[in-house]
């Protein structure tokens, strides 16, 4: 049986570090966020309504785990046209975040 390396993978520092700017806005002060990464803007209107109109078709359901097989493959061309790079599809994974990487 393999045992997990999980648990020896260094805490997330950004989390304590957003902890601290919420407790010092909670002060009062101002602070200009910069520690995650996270967009400032919504999403691009076409994605919202590529969205929407599939939430109205009737329930999306669950994907595949490693993201669905489609987007793999155009992402994976994507760098044979940007890089000239020969990507295989399957070594590509589709996560909701770095963090979900970072677990990968």
């Amino acid at each position: 049986m393999r045992i997990s390396t999980r648990s020896q993978v260094d805490p997330f520092i950004v989390m304590d570090v957003m902890q601290a700017a919420a407790a010092a806005e909670a002060e009062g002060r101002h602070i200009i966020h910069m520690e995650v990464g996270q967009p400032g803007t919504g999403a691009p209107k076409g994605a919202s309504t590529a969205l929407t109109a599939s939430m109205e078709q009737g329930a999306l359901g669950y994907t595949v785990a490693l993201g669905l097989p489609a987007l793999r493959q155009r992402i994976a061309r994507m760098y044979g046209e940007w890089y000239n790079v020969d990507l295989d599809p399957n070594r590509v994974v589709i996560t909701s975040g770095s963090s979900g990487g970072f677990i990968l």
